[in-house]
């Protein structure tokens, strides 16, 4: 027969069982529940897993002991048996563990006799493991306490069925307890068998200006559980954007949130700029629109547009852009001069900065001593010159001699020129001058008056012509004025021998005495040096050879030149009538082609130095860094001097096209045609600006320029992620993150382990600043701990009496100590798992 708490299928004294049946059925009538209760096999022939299964077949499974009391219990009311009791305690892949739970076995829990377990000395004895676990029942020397055991030995089962059904609980747990069971409701339910819902107010989801609301209800039209999500027409955001749950408190969650509109962050005027904003709902708002524009000599960079609008997600459509001064080329220092354009290096050759020119001691500027970089980046004028201070030639008049301490293109301060007048002439003002610090002479040229000379003698057989003409050339009176020159002349077939004029010079005195006429000979020609001479009627005559005979009136001599040389001058000279050659002497020059001129940029390497570029001499052609060679890279020098190639020049050939970096923009001006393009270089002076796609920050230069020769300023920089510092799961608590790295918009979710509460945010998200959204991590907090009143004291009486109130109080005691319990069956009976509670200082 089945009996409640300490009954058993046993035998017994009469007046013990006919009181505990009494007892059992008055505390079932109290309890309005049924009753836990105890079985055991009437023989004491089964194995540990035949009593298990004997148990599973008929009960519920072996017993589970949950605490002292419990122990007390059985070892008083069960009869004693000589190979006492099996219980539901086994080890398992060498752990002790709760059959009926697969739980471990604690330290706390457990009940073993003195020395006991002693499974190691078993073994090593016997060669049998004792995996299984009997309880000494009413033993003599240790009641109640467990022994592991050979799991074929033949021992007593010791079962029990649970009171709990499927449908006893149906929003909760069903909650065992030693003589009774009651339902352990979920969070949000109540009633006997937990069939009932908390409700909240359906009046309290409000639906707010420019927004929505959609519910859901898992258990019934706003009960406990359900959840009413907002959201916002587009251009407003929520206030808050939890949604609302109804809890067990039957109160919502939150309060209904607001729809307010989407801002953006504020703008503000450019250095170098303006902005323009239109806001048709509210101050840098969505749909808010701002136009950028630059001063002169600004251009715009570091955002793909100059209008910015604000957009749903409160995030402008591109990045503020930047005003930048324009860049003019950078200007050199002058030769021999200075170049000042200021301290602040960063603005040293942009728009609107003045860069001033200055010479050094003994040089003066040629040209501006200004110039102002414009808005079209271009020097407002062209740069000047320093050259050396010095005092023009000083212009000689006539019959002036002069005399300078300095050759007359190198007349520097303090450089002298004295002055003197030819015979004939006295000198009218200053005899010296000086050049003074400001290239001005100290004295101004003086000129030369004439003092005059006596008539002069004219030869036999000749005739005398002067300018200006004799009054009277045989007077010795009157004198001829200082500058009269005379030509003598002889008769045909005769030779002046002396002076051909003569000059009446200072102090007075002719400058030659008057000539003689003899027969006429040429002077002796002779071959020009690396060339030939040939007369007519004599042959060849070389160099240096005396040949009076070869020229007299009327003969002819013609020059030429050896091989690699050229004639310059006259290839032909006759004798005349006045003793002269009809035309000068020519030389012979090396043939040469002219140095050549190389242009901006180009490097002129030649196979001889640029004075000996004799025929078959080569140059070769080459451009600076940044440009390229336009016509032929090398020429000759031919036979006749001229070079077999024209001069080349060199063209500019400008930056390659700039790397864009993973995750970033690219702004040049002027504006690229194809940024990714490497054919089309971009012109020198290009200017560009980087910026990062949201989320990222940018790692190195913001601008770069091409710059001479055809190389960029400055590597591209990187645009790495904004990273959020790494989370960690909380205490007694899990973490659940979208991404492995922390990034832009990451999410990172927190759930607490069963009976611990989370403390905070449940989301969390990672915000482009690098910082975690709506506070700090969460916590887990554990459950407030339960207060036991213990109450103690037994009445005395008869025996039925004292039973009885043995009973009530153990009842008592047992329901104030109850916490929850998972009974799980391992037999192959399909039971659904049980539940019930234990006390604190329970042994499972």
């Amino acid at each position: 027969m089945e009996m409640c708490f300490g009954l058993l299928q046993t035998r017994g004294p009469k007046t013990s069982w006919i009181s505990l049946i009494f007892l059992c059925s008055l505390l079932c009538t109290w309890t309005s529940v049924e009753c836990w209760s105890y079985f055991y096999s009437n023989t004491n022939n089964m194995s540990w897993p035949q009593a298990r299964a004997w148990c599973q077949e008929h009960y519920t499974d072996m017993v589970a002991i949950q605490n002292q009391e419990e122990i007390g219990h059985l070892n008083s009311w069960l009869p004693k048996k000589r190979t006492y009791y099996w219980i539901g305690i086994r080890k398992v892949e060498h752990v002790w563990t709760w059959v009926g739970t697969g739980k471990a076995l604690t330290a706390e829990a457990t009940n073993w006799a003195k020395g006991e377990p002693n499974n190691g000395k078993g073994v090593k004895r016997t060669g049998v493991k004792e995996d299984c676990v009997e309880m000494y029942i009413k033993s003599d020397s240790q009641p109640g306490k467990w022994n592991d055991e050979r799991c074929e030995k033949l021992k007593t089962a010791l079962c029990y069925t649970a009171a709990c059904k499927d449908d006893s609980c149906r929003y909760g747990e069903c909650v065992e307890t030693i003589n009774s069971h009651e339902c352990a409701c979920f969070e949000g339910f109540y009633g006997e068998k937990c069939e009932q819902v908390v409700q909240c107010n359906m009046e309290e989801v409000t639906v707010p200006y420019k927004g929505s609301v959609n519910c859901t209800h898992m258990y019934g039209n706003f009960s406990y559980d359900s959840s009413c999500q907002y959201s916002c027409e587009e251009g407003y955001q929520l206030s808050v954007s939890r949604p609302l749950k109804c809890n067990a408190s039957q109160q919502w969650s939150e309060r209904p949130p607001s729809c307010e509109l989407v801002q953006c962050q504020v703008l503000s005027s450019p250095a170098g700029g303006s902005m323009k904003c239109s806001d048709p709902l509210g101050n840098s708002s969505y749909q808010s629109t701002c136009v950028f524009t630059c001063d002169e000599g600004h251009v715009l960079a570091g955002s793909p547009s100059n209008t910015l609008q604000c957009e749903a997600s409160g995030i402008w459509n591109a990045s503020q852009p930047l005003c930048l001064a324009v860049q003019c080329p950078s200007l050199q220092q002058l030769d021999n001069g200075f170049v000042s354009c200021g301290d602040d290096a960063d603005v040293m050759f942009s728009y609107g900065n003045t860069c001033s020119f200055s010479c050094g001691p003994g040089y003066h500027l040629v040209g501006p001593s200004k110039a102002a970089c414009t808005s079209a980046a271009v020097w407002s004028d062209r740069k000047p010159r320093c050259e050396a201070i010095t005092c023009q030639n000083p212009e000689a008049g006539a019959h002036l001699v002069t005399q300078c301490s300095r050759p007359l293109t190198k007349l520097w301060p303090n450089s002298t020129c004295s002055f003197s007048c030819e015979a004939g002439f006295e000198l009218q003002g200053a005899p010296s001058t000086q050049c003074s610090e400001g290239g001005q002479w100290s004295e101004a040229v003086p000129t030369c008056k004439a003092i005059g000379c006596p008539a002069p003698e004219i030869p036999t057989s000749a005739q005398i012509s002067c300018s200006p003409p004799l009054s009277s050339p045989a007077s010795t009176v009157t004198p001829h004025p200082l500058g009269t020159v005379c030509i003598f002349s002889c008769d045909e077939g005769h030779e002046l021998q002396g002076a051909l004029s003569m000059e009446c010079a200072n102090p007075g005195q002719w400058t030659s005495a008057p000539p003689n006429c003899t027969a006429v000979r040429c002077p002796l020609l002779e071959a020009p040096e690396n060339g030939h001479i040939n007369c007519s009627n004599s042959g060849f005559v070389s160099r240096g050879v005396d040949a009076d005979v070869m020229f007299s009136y009327g003969n002819t001599c013609s020059f030429s030149c050896g091989p690699g040389y050229h004639l310059v001058g006259p290839s032909k000279a006759a004798c005349t009538s006045a003793a002269v050659w009809s035309d000068r002497k020519p030389r012979c020059e090396a043939i040469t082609c002219q140095n050549p001129e190389a242009g901006a940029h180009l490097v002129t390497q030649c196979s001889r130095p640029l004075t000996k570029l004799w025929p078959n001499s080569t140059c070769s052609f080459s451009c600076e860094a940044g440009f390229e060679l336009q016509g032929a890279p090398s020429t000759q020098c031919s036979e006749g001097g001229q070079w077999s190639e024209a001069v080349p020049t060199c063209k500019a050939i400008g930056c390659p096209a700039p790397e864009i970096p993973t995750s970033a923009q690219i702004s040049c001006s002027p504006p690229l045609s194809s940024p990714a393009s490497t054919v089309t270089p971009h012109p020198l002076g290009t200017v560009c600006i980087f910026s990062c796609d949201e989320g990222h920050e940018l790692q190195g230069a913001l601008s770069m320029e091409c710059a001479n020769p055809g190389q960029w300023t400055s590597a591209p920089p990187n645009c790495t992620a904004v990273r959020c510092p790494l989370l960690d799961a909380p205490e007694n608590g899990h973490i659940n993150c979208s991404n492995s790295e922390p990034v832009l918009n990451s999410q990172c979710s927190f759930t607490c382990n069963q009976d611990y509460s989370l403390d905070g945010h449940e989301l969390l998200t990672c915000d482009r600043h690098g910082n975690w959204t709506s506070g700090q991590k969460p916590t887990c907090q554990a459950p407030p701990s339960p207060v036991i009143a213990i109450a103690s004291g037994v009445a005395t009486g008869g025996a039925l009496l004292s039973g009885l109130s043995l009973a009530v109080w153990i009842l008592k005691r047992l329901k104030q100590r109850a916490t929850k319990f998972e009974l799980n069956s391992n037999s192959d009976i399909e039971a659904p798992p049980q539940v019930y509670k234990s006390s604190i200082d329970s042994l499972i």
